[in-house]
């Protein structure tokens, strides 16, 4: 018996169809070999790696990001849609933090269920 979503397994443990399934591209970043010691520069380190995903969900690559909220040495995860590793290491290599190494990233093929989405209003900030 076939799930009726098919980019799931049944419940009777069939695995989902390959036609509903695909490979995406998602990406650990972990705490870096290089701590940036001066906070103005680690603040604008930041920025520019958020500025980096802001940039990549533009644009279409980017589907999920954000980080952990335990205090451990993996930071957080982007998931792009796209099923080249080397395409998403060349976006990782354009990153200011990975660049200076206050990240790391391991890199990893994933497979999910085709046109995976998380739903994100963007909506405008209400605050004046």
């Amino acid at each position: 018996m076939s799930s009726s979503h098919p980019g799931r397994p049944s419940l009777q443990g069939e695995p989902p169809p390959k036609w509903a399934m695909r490979t995406y591209v998602l990406v650990l970043l972990y705490r870096g070999p290089n701590p940036e010691p001066d906070p103005e520069k680690a603040a604008e380190l930041q920025r520019g790696h958020l500025a980096n995903s802001a940039r990549w969900y533009a644009e279409g690559k980017l589907l999920v990001a954000g980080p952990f909220r335990d205090d451990t040495d993996l930071r957080g995860i982007w998931i792009f849609d796209s099923d080249s590793v080397d395409e998403v290491k060349a976006l990782c290599d354009t990153d200011p933090a990975i660049r200076a190494g206050t990240l790391r990233v391991e890199i990893h093929p994933w497979y999910s269920a085709k046109g995976l989405m998380v739903a994100r209003p963007d909506v405008a900030d209400p605050t004046p």
